[in-house]
């Protein structure tokens, strides 16, 4: 044979030549590819948030003022039925107002209030109003504490009825309450001599601090200024104070056959009750005895419940 031919049986395996050879790429490192827009996106928030650190923070909560006062007691934003019913009592039962005595230093007044059972309690005005009646004993605000604040002291509806007071309602109170016969060293600015005409029936008694009403045994200054008073209020009055008998408004010497009862002082009249309480109930013309009128029959039940009889000797 010439020259061997050879042809390329269907069979045999083709091998591949180098130059069908795929060339080989080496891998490109990671910091050389290009970024997703996904990554730029959070590479620019990154950087614009550690240029401007501050722009995300959730500002801090300003401190209160450690100086700022507090209510000793919980606000009330309206008056409860607890107060509402004990008002109740405060404008249909007579009390009396005794005496009274400013602290200004302390911002602190005392009033000294006999009760409609002839009891004499003390109340006290300052941050947290008190009384020495069994009611407040328990927490409560007694209707004696209401008495001074809306018939003595005139406060306003919305502070009446709180726990507690703060110094700058304290202040408006006290700046804002109407002079009584009782309070030391006054001399009413109604109290003009008058010749003993008696002046027109209006305004409150200086003694109960309540309104004159139609129909009620009133008597008036005879000797000088002429104003008008409860005879069972002035009698209080008469009781109460010692030596010769003066006009609660002027203190001019009383004109008048009126005066047809004994003299005491307090403190040295009465009698002590089972509660401990300076009673003067026969001094004052009063029973001694509770108006049950105005209570609901189920706190007279839980409070006294087979002690019925006792509710007569209590506040």
């Amino acid at each position: 044979m010439s020259s061997k031919s050879f042809t390329q049986s269907p069979y045999t395996k083709a091998t591949k030549t180098p130059s069908s050879t795929t060339k080989y790429k080496a891998p490109t490192s990671s910091s050389s590819q290009t970024p997703t827009k996904k990554r730029k996106s959070m590479t620019t928030s990154s950087r614009h948030d550690n240029e401007h650190p501050d722009t995300r923070k959730t500002p801090k909560r300003a401190k209160k003022d450690s100086d700022e006062e507090k209510r000793l007691r919980r606000f009330r934003a309206k008056p409860p039925g607890t107060y509402l019913e004990r008002l109740g009592r405060v404008r249909t039962q007579r009390m009396f107002l005794i005496d009274r005595r400013r602290n200004d230093k302390e911002l602190e007044e005392v009033f000294d209030i006999a009760g409609t059972t002839g009891n004499i309690y003390q109340v006290t005005i300052n941050k947290i109003p008190d009384c020495s009646c069994p009611d407040s004993k328990k927490g409560n605000q007694c209707k004696h504490i209401i008495y001074v604040m809306v018939n003595v002291l005139k406060s306003r509806e919305d502070l009446a009825y709180q726990l507690a007071f703060l110094t700058p309602e304290l202040t408006e109170i006290f700046a804002s309450a109407p002079s009584t016969p009782q309070t030391a060293g006054s001399e009413l600015s109604n109290a003009t001599e008058t010749g003993g005409l008696r002046k027109p029936l209006e305004g409150d008694c200086p003694v109960c601090v309540m309104e004159f009403e139609p129909g009620e045994d009133i008597l008036w200054c005879k000797a000088a200024c002429g104003n008008n008073i409860h005879r069972q209020c002035f009698e209080q009055w008469v009781e109460s104070k010692a030596g010769a008998v003066k006009c609660v408004y002027c203190r001019t010497l009383w004109k008048g056959d009126e005066v047809g009862v004994k003299r005491v002082l307090k403190g040295g009249v009465g009698s002590v009750n089972a509660g401990g309480y300076v009673n003067i109930a026969g001094q004052l013309g009063l029973s001694g005895q509770r108006d049950m009128s105005s209570y609901h029959p189920y706190w007279v039940a839980r409070q006294y419940g087979d002690r019925y009889d006792d509710y007569y000797n209590g506040y």
